[in-house]
C-alpha cells in the first residue's frame, strides 16, 4: 500500500482521531484526508513529475507532502532552515520545474525566486488553491520514483536520494515494530521534517495512525509545553537532549510521562543517557543509526541493550542486513575496521541524475554507508568513523573519532575534535579542539595525550570552544569542525 493510502485508511476507520497538532490547532484524520485530496486535485494534470515544497514545519506542510503523494507525483522537500544559497544549490541540482508553497512564503521569498519555476502553486487554509503560473511538461523520472531528499549538505556537496514507496513504507513499519507504536501513541516532534528522520516521523506514526504534535526548538518552553500535552514518544537528535537537559526540573517534569525517547542523527553518549534516566528512571532510550540513502534507520540499540552497547548502532533493523566489507567488496571478522555495507528494501533507488555517483553507493545491491565499522562478536555493529575523515600523518593513516573517544572516555570533557593542521615535518599533524567542563585543564590534558598517544599524535595545540559546530539539521560534521577551527584562530 502507498504512503498516502493510510490516511485514507485511518480517516474511514477513525475519523474523529487526531492526526496532527500544531500549537493551538488539531486537525482529524478525516479532514487531513480532505484537504491532502482538495491539494491533490490541482495536481493531477501532471504525471510523475517533480514538484518542490517550500514551507516551515507544520500542518501545511504535511497537507502539500501528502498531496504530492496522492497526485501520483514526486516530492522534494526544501529544507527551509538552510541559508537561501543552499536552497539555490538544490533546486539547481534537482532541475524541478514545479513548486507548491503557501501564501506566507511566497511573500518571504519574493517574485523573483520564484520566476525559475514553470508552475507555481500556492495553497492557503480557507481558499482554493492559487496558481500562479501553471506549465504541464513531460518528464522523464524513474518509475518508482516518490520523494527525492537532500542530504544535509555535511560535505558542501548535497545529493539528490531517490526513494520509492516501497522504500518509505517498508522503513515505517520497522520503526513501528521497533518502538511498538499505537494509535494511542502521540508524537513530539520538534526536527526538521524535510530531512530523513523527521519524514521517517511523520511516515511511521501516519502509518499507525497515531499523533504527531510539531514544534521547533527556538523556544525551549513551548517544547517542554509541548511534551506535556501528552506526548508518548520524543524524538531529537543528540544534540536536542543535550539543550533540554540543561533544565533539569523542567525536563523531569516533562518526560515523566513519556514512555520512549528516540535518538538518530548522531551517536547518544553515556553521559546523556545517565542524566535522562537520573531524572526520568522509568522512560526507554532507543538510539538509532540511519543514513538519508536508507530512508532514515539501519539499526538500533535494543533498550535491554542500552547501558552496556550504548556506543554501538547496535543490530539492524528489521529487514536490513549489516555486514562489514573490505576494499575488495569481501566481509572481514570480528573486530576488524573496514566498511558498513547493507542491504534491504530501505536502500535507496539512486541518487537523482548522477548515475555515477549511484554506482559507486550501490555494489552487487550493497549500498555502502561510507562509515568504517566493526562487526562485534554478538552481532552489534559499532563506528569507527567516516572513510573520507581519515588522516594520513606521516606514515600512518588515522581514525580521528579513535582519538576522540579516547580523550572524552578518559577525562573532564563535554566533546573533543580532532582537527589536522600543517607539519613542517610530518605533512601533517593534530590539533584539538574541545568543549570543557567546569574541571577541564590544559595541562592535563596535554599529560594525558603524552602517556596516552603514540608521539605522532600528540597534538600540537588544544583550544576550547563554548559551542558544538552543528550543521542546520543538528549534526555534527568534519566541515564545520573545521570551519569552527578556523574561526577560533582568526579570533586569537
Amino acid at each position: 500500500m502507498k504512503i498516502d493510502a493510510y490516511l485514507t485508511e485511518h480517516a474511514r476507520k477513525t475519523p474523529s482521531r487526531i492526526a496532527l497538532e500544531e500549537g493551538n490547532n488539531s486537525i482529524s484524520y478525516e479532514t487531513l484526508e480532505a484537504s491532502v485530496n482538495d491539494i491533490a486535485s490541482s495536481m493531477r494534470e501532471f504525471r510523475h513529475c517533480r514538484f518542490a515544497i517550500l514551507e516551515e514545519m507544520g500542518i501545511q506542510y504535511i497537507k502539500m507532502l501528502m498531496a504530492v503523494y496522492r497526485s501520483d507525483n514526486i516530492a522534494i522537500p526544501m529544507p527551509i532552515e538552510m541559508p537561501r544559497i543552499s536552497l539555490e544549490k538544490i533546486l539547481d541540482n534537482s532541475h524541478v520545474r514545479n513548486i507548491i508553497t503557501t501564501e506566507v512564503q511566497y511573500s518571504k521569498f519574493g517574485d523573483s525566486f520564484f520566476e525559475r519555476f514553470g508552475t507555481v502553486l500556492i495553497v492557503s487554509d480557507d481558499k482554493p488553491v492559487r496558481s500562479i503560473r501553471q506549465e504541464i511538461s513531460i518528464e522523464s523520472n524513474h518509475p518508482e520514483l516518490k520523494l527525492v531528499l537532500y542530504t544535509s549538505g555535511t560535505t558542501g556537496t548535497p545529493k539528490g536520494v531517490m526513494l520509492s514507496d516501497k522504500n518509505l513504507t517498508t522503513n515505517a513499519a520497522s520503526i513501528i515494530e521497533i518502538l511498538g507504536l499505537t494509535p494511542d501513541d502521540k508524537a513530539a516532534m520538534v526536527i526538521s521534517p524535510h530531512h530523513a528522520f523527521g519524514n521517517s516521523i511523520i511516515n511511521s506514526h501516519l502509518m499507525a495512525g497515531g499523533c504527531i504534535a510539531m514544534g521547533n526548538m527556538k523556544f525551549i518552553g513551548s517544547v517542554f509545553s509541548l511534551i506535556e500535552s501528552g506526548v508518548t514518544v520524543f524524538y531529537g537528535v543528540p544534540s536536542t537532549y543535550r539543550i533540554l537537559l540543561r533544565y533539569p526540573d523542567r525536563f523531569k517534569k516533562a518526560f515523566s510521562n513519556v514512555k520512549i525517547a528516540a535518538s538518530a542523527g548522531g551517536g547518544m553518549t553515556k553521559q546523556i543517557v545517565r542524566n535522562i534516566k537520573e531524572l526520568v528512571p522509568g522512560i526507554e532510550i532507543l538510539p538509532m543509526y540511519g543514513q538519508t540513502e536508507a530512508t532514515a534507520r539501519l539499526a538500533y540499540v535494543p533498550k535491554e541493550d542500552v547501558d552496556e552497547f550504548i556506543e554501538t548502532i547496535g543490530k539492524p533493523i528489521p529487514g536490513v542486513t549489516l555486514d562489514v566489507f573490505d576494499s575488495e567488496g569481501q566481509p572481514v571478522g570480528p573486530n576488524v575496521t573496514a566498511e558498513l555495507v547493507a542491504k534491504g528494501d530501505n536502500i535507496l533507488l539512486g541518487y537523482l541524475d548522477d548515475e555515477v555517483a549511484t554506482k559507486k553507493k550501490i555494489i552487487d545491491g550493497w549500498m555502502y554507508t561510507g562509515d568504517l565499522a566493526q562487526k562485534l562478536p554478538n552481532g552489534y555493529f559499532k563506528l569507527m568513523g567516516r572513510k573520507d575523515d581519515l588522516i594520513k600523518i606521516g606514515d600512518h593513516l588515522v581514525n580521528p573519532r579513535e582519538i576522540e573517544k579516547t580523550i572524552e572516555n578518559n577525562n573532564k570533557v563535554s566533546a573533543v575534535f580532532v582537527v589536522p593542521v600543517a607539519h613542517e615535518l610530518m605533512g601533517t599533524a593534530i590539533s584539538l579542539m574541545v568543549m570543557p567542563e567546569p574541571e577541564t585543564d590544559v595541562d592535563t590534558l596535554f599529560k594525558f595525550c603524552r602517556k596516552n598517544l603514540p608521539a605522532h599524535l600528540y597534538p600540537k595545540e588544544i583550544l576550547f570552544i563554548d559551542h558544538l559546530p552543528l550543521t542546520e539539521n543538528g549534526k555534527i560534521c568534519n566541515r564545520l569542525i573545521i570551519e569552527e577551527y578556523q574561526n577560533v584562530k582568526n579570533c586569537m
